[in-house]
């Protein structure tokens, strides 16, 4: 078990760990922003742990009270004066899906601030299948039908179905309602990605960039992390066979993989 630090670095409420020299770690969609809630604790705790040997690992859920609207350029901004605040110069930063999204436009426009780059179960951009699902996600929380969208969430990531399973187990999901509370930064998040595309962005990633995927991620299939290889001059793609978008964290090559890219950089 690693020991937690809350900290706040700009606008960005954190959660880190380890001694050395920094890593930002930017975590997939949560159902709820910030770091304080026992989902976040959990996840950061998991998170954290493979790497705080040797790192101050820094992890980060985006903020709670996001305006509806913004754009995930904007949401970099804020991780960009989170990084600043450090006042260390420009550290490395790993982004899983969505805050691999989040990841790519912060390299992209805000160069200084990043030294090495891992992205991990994320792509350029959604497919046209996982914009749709998160879509219906966001409309269910704007719909105030807080259990569909959390069965839509379920059903569309573990089990890759779409909206009639998702209506069936709706009724079940009250008490992860309950638990969870307020969505709606969970769907200015979703509306925010579904206008992300690296391609669209205003500069190009310079940092050295590490790019790992499963080979059965259906949300960043092969094709697409192509193209995000090809948008990030001399990036590297590492793909784990038997792997998918929720199992690529459990492969235990993926570490090690991580760790020499990230490495790479203190003996140069």
């Amino acid at each position: 078990m690693v020991e937690l630090e809350r900290r706040t670095l700009g606008p960005l409420p954190v959660l880190a760990a380890g001694e050395g020299p920094p890593l930002l770690y930017l975590g997939g969609l949560l159902p709820v922003a910030g770091v304080d809630s026992s989902l976040a604790r959990r996840t950061a705790e998991f998170s954290i742990r493979p790497f705080s040997a040797g790192r101050n690992v820094i992890f980060a859920n985006r903020r709670s009270g996001l305006p509806r609207g913004m754009t995930i350029a904007e949401i970099a901004a804020e991780h960009a004066e989170a990084v600043r605040a450090l006042e260390c110069g420009p550290i490395d930063v790993l982004g899983v899906s969505t805050g691999g999204s989040i990841a790519q436009q912060l390299a992209a426009e805000h160069r200084e601030v990043v030294r090495r780059l891992v992205l991990l179960g994320t792509g350029c951009r959604l497919t046209p299948k996982a914009r749709g699902l998160q879509s219906r996600v966001a409309e269910h929380v704007r719909a105030g039908n807080d259990r569909l969208a959390l069965a839509s969430v379920a059903v569309g990531v573990v089990l890759g179905g779409g909206e009639p399973p998702a209506r069936l187990i709706a009724p079940f999901m009250g008490p992860l309602v309950r638990r969870v509370g307020d969505l709606s930064d969970l769907a200015t998040t979703i509306e925010a990605e579904d206008g992300f595309d690296l391609s669209r962005c205003e500069g190009t990633i310079t940092a050295p960039t590490l790019i790992v995927a499963g080979a059965r991620d259906r949300f960043y299939p092969g094709p697409l992390l192509d193209e995000t290889r090809r948008l990030i001059p001399g990036s590297v793609v590492q793909t784990i066979p038997r792997r998918g978008h929720l199992t690529l964290m459990t492969d235990s090559r993926v570490v090690p993989t991580v760790r020499a890219h990230l490495d790479a950089r203190m003996h140069t």
